[in-house]
Formats: structure tokens, sequence, C-alpha cells
């Protein structure tokens, strides 16, 4: 015990004695710092400067031994502290100039470092890398065909300067692109030679890549020249397409090889060479013997029943494994998946919707792909399309648009059940944009639809004959009545379209396409439609005089849809019910009837169809018996003097309108 108070009292004596050591040391830095404030003028800026930091070094050393929890200091500390007495000066940097001194002292001990000029030092880096270029492979060939690329690229370069630059490169390239193909800048040179060369160069360096053409498939930089060579070297893509023979499958799943494929089948391949890339999907044994006779899966099973169920199952299988790959989006694909639906059974289909219910909005831009998405939603459960419609949704407008698209819409409103979850999901979509759906060539097809059905009108016989093939099934998958469902959708779009006419009347009927949806809606749209024949009324009824480019009647389309819709009341289609539109447009145009017969142009059209129409015949007549307004003599006796002395075959309406006057 009392050898521990004696150690102990030992140890206080001697951090006494290291604390006033250390205090001494601090007051000798203190009083070394107040010495050398008090020395020269053109010292105490830089020298004050670098005391303080030195303190300011020692406060900041001080605080993390405090902060550790270091209540006693080593002897290494002790002399660390020791040599800190003494001021170090920090060296002068060249590139410093704000610090640097501008008058040398004698204490200025350490010497400035030599700075290198910057044309030296640049010619030093510049010799470094060209020394490690030359130890690459093939840098004989490179530098000088980079060089000769920045000049074949220039797009105004005059053709005999590309053509003499060409003959260099290919001097410098034959018989080595298969070992410089591989880099991405000799990658990009080649894809030049190959838009810029002559067949015969294009072919040279087409020829020296045989063999190779799978294995560039798969490269990053590689697969561009497979593509290029298939856009302009012509003679091999025969080749090319036999390369691929026995690696399809295995091309196809490839993150960079899939995209070579898909250009390859569904571009530049032949009906054969699609036939014998897209056997592949069907087994092991297809890879290697292909059925030269047989186009499709379906004439290949009608050959040999016995292997259905084993190429369903590979395809299924090969084509899962697409999905998962993430390379659903290519028609090569599209083509397996729909030779599956249309070979498979139900549980099959089934099995198969599972998978890729949720990615069939991913290939609507083909057209096997689009009918690949109409099968699903033929076949689906009222749930499995109830999924389908909620990943379809933010892509509506596209879908609505698309050149083979647009039929997954029109089999959509076939068999979907659920009107409200339609009008919620897809025609509330449709409605935002309906403006620019009702111009598309694509889009109004999906609107006449719901107004008119499959009417060949509009819809080509092919695609009503591919509609109709699932009315057998959705007898069976679909519980509503398909006339019910039609007349529900009607209503929930009719008053958009009926609203969209009469804010956008002019716009809408002088569009082609947009006529069509425009005279179809006041046939057979649902709810009252007088605020849109109001707007057209209205339209017909201006002043030509007050007009700089023309009564609305005088041009086409809408002299064709006025004309229409006056022969809708006695001629077919019949609206439904009758618009009595001739009465109510005579009354309008009356006053200006004789301008639309002797200078309206198209517009006498118009004025030949109420001469026809039943109700309005003989009131167009009296008009046409009247004078004109600011005319000396009766329209009718102004047109017998505008054809006098023209030959027949000229002013054809206004003899048309004589013609039914006469009788």
């Amino acid at each position: 015990m009392a050898a521990t108070k004696r150690k102990s009292s030992s140890v206080n004596a001697e951090s006494l004695h290291k604390k006033s050591k250390s205090d001494k040391v601090n007051k000798a830095k203190v009083e070394s710092v107040t010495k050398s404030s008090k020395s020269a003028s053109s010292n105490k800026k830089v020298l004050f400067g670098k005391v303080v930091e030195e303190v300011h070094d020692q406060g900041r050393r001080g605080a993390r031994s405090k902060d550790a929890g270091d209540e006693e200091e080593s002897d290494d500390d002790d002399e660390d502290d020791d040599e800190d007495t003494e001021l170090r000066e920090e060296p002068i940097r060249d590139d410093d100039e704000d610090n640097s001194m501008d008058i040398d002292t004698a204490d200025q001990t350490v010497p400035q470092k030599n700075k290198i000029p910057t044309k030296e030092a640049n010619a030093q880096k510049k010799a470094l890398r060209e020394e490690r270029r030359a130890h690459k492979p093939n840098s004989d060939i490179i530098m000088p065909a980079k060089k000769l690329w920045e000049k074949i690229r220039t797009k105004e370069l005059p053709k005999a300067e590309r053509q003499a630059a060409m003959k260099e490169m290919m001097v410098l390239i034959t018989g080595k692109v298969k070992d410089i193909i591989f880099k991405h800048d000799m990658s990009r040179i080649i894809q030049s030679c190959l838009k810029h060369g002559n067949e015969a160069q294009r072919n040279t360096i087409a020829g020296e890549l045989v063999g190779n053409y799978v294995v560039l498939s798969k490269s990053m930089y590689g697969r561009f020249i497979v593509t290029k060579i298939l856009h302009y070297c012509q003679k091999y893509r025969d080749g090319i397409m036999k390369e691929f023979h026995g690696s399809v499958r295995q091309l196809i799943k490839h993150k960079e090889a899939s995209s070579v494929v898909e250009d390859a089948f569904s571009s530049y391949a032949n009906a054969t060479q699609k036939a014998a890339l897209i056997q592949e999907f069907y087994g092991p044994e297809y890879r290697l013997f292909k059925s030269e006779n047989k186009k499709s899966l379906k004439e290949i099973l009608e050959q040999d029943p016995s292997k259905k169920d084993k190429i369903l199952k590979y395809l299924m299988e090969t084509v899962t494994g697409c999905l998962e790959k993430g390379t659903i989006q290519f028609s090569i694909v599209h083509r397996a998946l729909l030779e599956y639906f249309e070979n498979a059974d139900a549980k099959g289909i089934q099995e198969m919707m599972e998978v890729m219910k949720e990615q069939a909005v991913e290939m609507l831009h083909t057209k096997e792909g689009a009918q690949v998405a109409m099968q699903c939603l033929l076949y689906a459960t009222p749930k499995d399309r109830k999924a389908m419609l909620k990943t379809m949704k933010p892509f509506v407008i596209k879908i609505c648009k698309e050149e083979y698209g647009h039929m997954v819409m029109l089999r959509m409103f076939d068999v979907v059940d659920d009107t409200v979850l339609m009008s919620k999901a897809i025609l509330a979509e449709i409605i935002k944009e309906l403006e620019d759906i009702v111009k598309d060539k694509f889009g109004r097809r999906v609107i006449l639809y719901l107004l008119v059905g499959r009417s060949p009108k509009y819809i080509s016989p092919q695609s009503i004959e591919l509609l109709a093939k699932g009315d057998a099934i959705r007898a069976s998958t679909s519980k509503k009545d398909a006339a019910i469902r039609s007349a529900e959708l009607l209503g929930h779009i009719s008053p958009a379209l009926i609203s969209l006419i009469v804010s956008k009347t002019q716009s809408l009927t002088s569009e082609p396409l947009a006529c069509q949806v425009v005279f179809e809606t006041m046939l057979h749209a649902a709810g009252d439609r007088k605020p849109a024949m109001d707007a057209l009324l209205d339209l017909a009824a201006a002043d030509p005089a007050g007009s700089t480019t023309g009564h609305p009647l005088s041009a086409m389309p809408t002299d064709r849809m006025y004309k229409m819709l006056v022969q809708s009341d006695y001629k077919a289609p019949l609206a439904e019910p009758s618009l009595h539109f001739a009465k109510a447009l005579l009354a309008k145009i009356s006053p200006f009837i004789g301008y639309h017969v002797l200078e309206g142009g198209s517009s006498a059209f118009v004025v030949l169809a109420l001469l026809e129409n039943p109700e309005t015949a003989e009131d167009t007549k009296a008009q046409l018996s009247l004078k004109a307004k600011g005319a000396s003599i009766t329209t009718h006796k102004a047109m017998e003097n505008l054809i006098k002395g023209k030959p027949e075959d000229e002013m054809k309406t206004v003899r048309l309108i004589l013609s039914v006057l006469a009788k």
C-alpha cells in the first residue's frame, strides 16, 4: 500500500514536471513570435502568417489529444515539442504570386523549384503518349487510319478527295481488318469505310470477316459492323444468315447480338431465310436440319402432329427466356409468340398469358406483336384483362396512332365487359387528346369503330377478317352482349365528340380524315347532336364577301361532307333519327345561293344535293328563280349565260343543276 502511494506520488511529480516543461516551451514560442514580429517590415506579413499557422497547428494537436482523453504525455511527445520550438519556413511556390516574397532575405534558406516551361512540358507529355501508343498492337495502322478517317467522314469533302483517301485507307487495312475490328475507334473507322467506300471496297472488308460474324455480333463495337455489312453488302447477306444458323436461340438472348439478329430478320431476310431463323425456336433438331419447304410451324405440325407437344414446350421455354432477358420488343420473338398462340391449346395459352400479360404493351409496334396482344385480350380472364388495361393506360394515345397497335384497341372494345373501367382507363385518356386522334390516319379508325363498328368504308377486309376470327372465342370468354357493350362505349365517347365539333368546327371540317369522324358523329352519336349541327350551319352561313380565303363550302373536303349530310335525310347512310339537315342548311345559305352556284366552285355540289333532296327541291328551285343579291337577272338566267359558248366538258356542275331545273 505504501509502495503504491509512493508510485502514485512519483507519477504526479513527473506529470507536473512535464507540464512545467511544456509551459516553458509554449512561452518560448510566444516570445519567438513576438521577436519575429518586431523584425524588418518587409518580412512581417509572411513570417507572421507562418508563425500563426504553426501555433494553430499545435492548438489543434492539443485539442485532439484532449478529445482523445490522454491525461499523460509520453517522452516521444516531449521530444516532438522540443523540435517544434524551432520555426520551420514553408517553401515558396513559383506559381503562388499572391503569397510569394518579393524581397530576398538571408533567412530564406529553402531553394525554389525549377519549373519546366509549358511548351516543353507539353512536348514531353506528347512524346510519352506517342511512346505508349507505339507499344500497342497494330499502332502502325491505327494512327494513320485515324488521320485518314478524320478526312473521309467530313461531309463537305469533295467526292474525288474522299475516293483518294479511301484508296489510302484500304492499303492500310486490307488483310488486317480482322485484327483491328474489335477496338472501338477502329470499329467506327471501318463503319465509315463501309459507308463511303465503293462496292469493291465494301466487299473486300466483308470478305475478310467471313466466319467471324457470330463473334462480331456479340461484340459491343463489332455488332455495328455486321449491321453495316447487311445494309451495304447484299452479296454477303445470305452468308451472314447461314453463319447465324445453330446460334439464333443463343444470340437472341444476348444483349448485343439480339439487335443484329432482329435487324437481319426484320429488314433483310426473305421468307425462306426468316423461316430458317425462326425454326431454331422449335427444338434442337432444327438448329442443324432445316425444313426447307415449310414456312411456318403450322405446316410442320400438319406433316408430323406427334411433334406438337415437344415443339410447343421448347418454343415456350425459348420465348420465356427472351422475356426474362428483355428482348420482347423484337419482331422475331413476336413471330414465335404468334405461332405459339395459333397452335397451342387453351391450357397452353393460359400458361403463356401468366408469363407475358403485363408485357404485351411492349410489342404493339409490329404486326405479329399486335396480333399476339389481341390474342391475349381474347383469351384472358376478366382479372387478366384488367391488369392489361392498367399497363396500357399510360400509352393509350400512342397505341391509337400505331399502324398495328390501333387494332389492339378495337379488340379491347370487343371483349372487355367492364365498360365503366374502359371509360375511366381508356376512353378518358383518348378524350384528353381527342382532336389529335381524330385527325390521325390510324387514330380516327379507333373513334370510327365506336361509331360505326366494322364498316368496310374505314377498315380493310383483312382487318375485319382478323377481328371476326375471335368472335367464336369471345362468346365463351365475354358475357355481355356485343350490341349492349358497343352502345355503352358509344354513350361514353359521344358527348366529347359533340363538344369537339362545337369548339373546333372549322379545324375539323378542313381535314379529310377528321371530316369522316364529324360525318359519322352527326349520324350515329348518342345524345343531343343539335349543338354540333348548329355549329356546322353557322360555318356554312358565313358571308362570302367577308372572307379573304374563300368560303368554307368552296373547299375540299368540306363541300363533300355537307353534301353527304344533305343526302343523309333520304339516302343511305341515313341519320338515326333524321337530322333534317337540308332544310336548315338551305335557310342559312339562301341569301348567297347565287354565289355558291356561279362563283363558289365546289359549293355548287351542295346546291345540287339540295335540289335532289325531296324535302328541299321546290324551295331550292324557287331560290334559283330569284335575282341574286346585287344582280340584274335571276340566278337561273345567269347560269344559262355562264355556260353559253363553253365546251361540254366545262362547268359540269352548273350544267347538272340546269338539267335538274329543266325536269
